[in-house]
């Protein structure tokens, strides 16, 4: 949609607002506030109405509406005071008192003639010679008319045969949830009228069943422990019964219980799978089969299983094979006995295959080098529906080459796994509402400060070398992932990048002159000039990349798995020249300050400084120094630095000496740190949540 806003041009699909002077790219949450307004303007929207339809009813402050407000006026260039856009009606709410009138910016000019992109180029040729052997200036009306009968004959012939060649794409989606935790995994019984879904919230996660009629809802109770969690649940071909996986710190474990009108049968055990094993389990076509994935323990690989629930007997599937998280995501065929399983390769590319439950026979599909997950098959059984890359705020579609990309659905929010309705049509997803704020503690006053805090995603905050005072982070506020730079107050900012693509970094660093970043994704390192904002991709394999670090200015280490074992090796920005670090390293963090180096053998001993010392501190040797693929002990002067999950939280943890006990400075929601010699930074959430949408087709 398009709105005329008095000298703007508002579009929510491109998110931006433009003006004579110039284009704004706006922040989601800014989209969705300003779309509000303008169907809604001249009327006093109080903040209950704004947390309800903009916000989506999920639970955050009245300071998170202020903020979004102010921005959207500093957009407009609109003052408070005396509003011509925002006014404010205290204890009452806001009035958008600006005209705001919607268009379709497709209407054709008054020299060319419009086509869609199914045009043909001669069909536009035909025209343009009618056009041509006439001696007027404008387009002859008989002609004219005739173009746009055939375009309007095409158009019509092109909507006809895509609504017969599933999926359609979606306009409308509602909410079936609003919970007050985050929302996910839906599964709709056969009979459309239940739903099944997780609920994450206060450390717990929790199993419910709500009857869309009445609203009424039910959960999948398997004790009041915290420490229980029920997750994972699938319905049977009738929806008389669901399996489902139920874990703690000690035990993983999946049971069937039978549902009638919202009433549970006592649960029967299925299944003792491997403590530490979360993994996803569901009924086949026969309603005696069921498949799971389970691991060997923490951070091991999924595989896949198929059981006979009256022999209890479990087989290894043929699957594709394990790197990184392995098998754990699979979706059954809406008719046929056939698998569809997400598998990232070696290249950390993701592969899409078919595995016949029946024959055992394992195809691949195709397979895409991006940061997605998770297909699902469509109604039909013909195209293959994910949710888009990063940052993923669309559902799309693939035939089962791969090829044919079509656009379900798209909006200004985060989306998450797809799942099909048994309607038969429809597909149910999570909406993502996430807000990370990069923070700043100074050891100095032992204070922490915001230093970029947008309404959307703000992480990876790194110092810069030669001046720390200056810092680069990665932030969604323009849409896309793009490198911002400020300083520890918060006060200058400024985007260093105009990437407008789907890249997903996982780390940052600078360069120790300062002229370059390092962004590394999961399968490539990017050179980023500081100067220029531009990037470009380092040559070396598409592999899994682990502990990046800046050896010197012009030489990059990092960590590649071969022969089963990790081992270090150094990239030469200058000459694209690549060599093997020779001693017995698998894994080093290099600084510029050569006492603050810091080593890791193959035999996971660590090691500081400049000639490798051994460090026998029991507290750092109990860091987790690999998490999120990022080294996670640094070192700066006598200062140690690391992170600790407590349950769903980070301690970021300080030891002022390696002879000094360790304490915790500050809780984080995210692994991702960077420390120099006067402060720390790190991430923390303004608010996380998410619910279950349903799209709502057109038949």
């Amino acid at each position: 949609m398009h709105w005329q806003i008095e000298e703007f041009v508002f579009s929510e699909k491109q998110q931006n607002l433009t003006s004579a002077e110039h284009v704004q790219q706006l922040e989601p949450m800014v989209v969705e506030l300003l779309a509000y307004f303008c169907r809604n303007n001249n009327q006093i929207i109080s903040r209950d109405q704004l947390i309800e339809h903009v916000w989506a009813g999920r639970v955050i402050t009245d300071n998170a509406v202020s903020k979004v407000v102010t921005k959207l006026r500093k957009h407009l260039n609109d003052d408070a005071k005396k509003p011509k856009f925002i006014a404010t009606f205290p204890k009452k709410g806001y009035k958008f008192v600006a005209s705001a009138t919607s268009f379709n910016k497709l209407e054709i000019a008054e020299n060319p003639i419009s086509a869609d992109e199914n045009t043909t180029s001669s069909d536009l040729k035909q025209c343009e010679v009618n056009k041509l052997k006439s001696n007027k200036k404008l387009i002859n009306r008989n002609i004219l008319i005739s173009c746009l009968l055939f375009l309007f004959v095409l158009i019509t012939a092109t909507t006809w045969q895509l609504s017969h060649d599933e999926p359609e794409t979606f306009t409308q989606v509602k909410a079936l949830t609003r919970d007050s935790g985050r929302e996910s995994k839906p599964q709709v019984s056969p009979n459309g009228q239940y739903l099944a879904y997780i609920e994450f919230r206060d450390k717990k996660m929790r199993q419910w069943i709500k009857d869309l009629n009445s609203q009424n809802s039910i959960e999948v109770n398997h004790g009041k422990a915290n420490n229980i969690w029920v997750d994972s649940a699938s319905w049977n071909s009738d929806g008389s019964k669901i399996v489902y996986l139920v874990t703690n710190t000690t035990s993983c474990r999946y049971f069937i219980r039978e549902f009638k009108a919202m009433k549970l049968g006592k649960p029967t055990l299925l299944h003792n799978c491997t403590s530490g094993s979360y993994g996803k389990i569901a009924y086949t076509h026969d309603d005696n089969k069921v498949v799971f994935s389970e691991n060997e323990g923490r951070n091991t690989a999924f595989t896949l299983f198929e059981m006979n629930l009256t022999t209890r007997v479990k087989r290894r599937l043929n699957q594709p094979k394990l790197f990184l998280g392995g098998n754990s995501q699979f979706d059954l065929h809406p008719n046929q006995n056939k698998l569809l399983i997400s598998s990232p390769d070696r290249q950390i590319w993701e592969g899409f295959y078919a595995l016949d439950l029946d024959t055992d026979e394992l195809k691949l599909l195709f397979k895409q080098d991006a940061f997605i997950c998770c297909g699902r098959w469509s109604h039909n059984g013909e195209r293959v529906v994910l949710m888009g890359e990063h940052p993923a705020n669309q559902l799309v579609s693939f035939d089962l080459t791969g090829n044919d990309k079509r656009i379900i659905y798209t909006g200004s929010e985060q989306v998450s796994v797809p799942e099909r309705h048994s309607n038969g049509r429809d597909y149910l997803f999570p909406i993502v509402l996430l807000n990370q704020n990069v923070n700043y503690f100074n050891f100095e006053s032992t204070t922490s400060t915001l230093t970029a805090h947008s309404s959307v995603d703000d992480r990876l905050a790194t110092f810069a070398h030669h001046n720390n005072q200056l810092l680069a982070y990665i932030s969604l506020s323009s849409g896309t992932e793009e490198v911002w730079l400020t300083d520890t107050e918060g006060k200058h900012q400024k985007k260093l990048t105009s990437f407008n693509d789907s890249r997903h970094y996982i780390d940052l660093l600078w360069s120790y002159n300062g002229d370059n970043l390092l962004g590394v994704t999961l399968n490539e390192i990017h050179l980023i000039s500081k100067k220029a904002g531009h990037a470009q991709t380092l040559k070396i394999p598409q592999v899994e990349i682990r502990g990046v670090s800046w050896k010197n200015d012009h030489t990059v280490s990092y960590s590649i798995k071969s022969n089963s074992r990790w081992h270090v090796q150094y990239y030469d920005i200058e000459t694209h020249q690549v060599k093997d670090e020779l001693g017995d390293w698998q894994y080093i963090r290099y600084s510029q300050q050569k006492s603050d180096i810091i080593w890791q053998n193959k035999g996971n001993k660590l090691y500081y400084g400049s000639v490798p010392i051994e460090i026998i501190d029991g507290q750092l040797l109990q860091a987790d120094l690999m998490n999120g693929r990022t080294f996670n002990l640094k070192k700066s002067q006598s200062k140690w630095a690391w992170t600790s999950r407590i349950n769903d939280k980070y301690q970021l943890m300080l030891k002022n000496s390696v002879d000094l006990k360790a304490t915790e400075i500050a809780k984080s929601d995210s692994f991702h740190f960077d420390i120099s010699n006067h402060g720390v930074l790190f991430q923390t959430q303004e608010f996380l949540a998410a619910d279950i949408y349903q799209t709502v087709s057109s038949h």
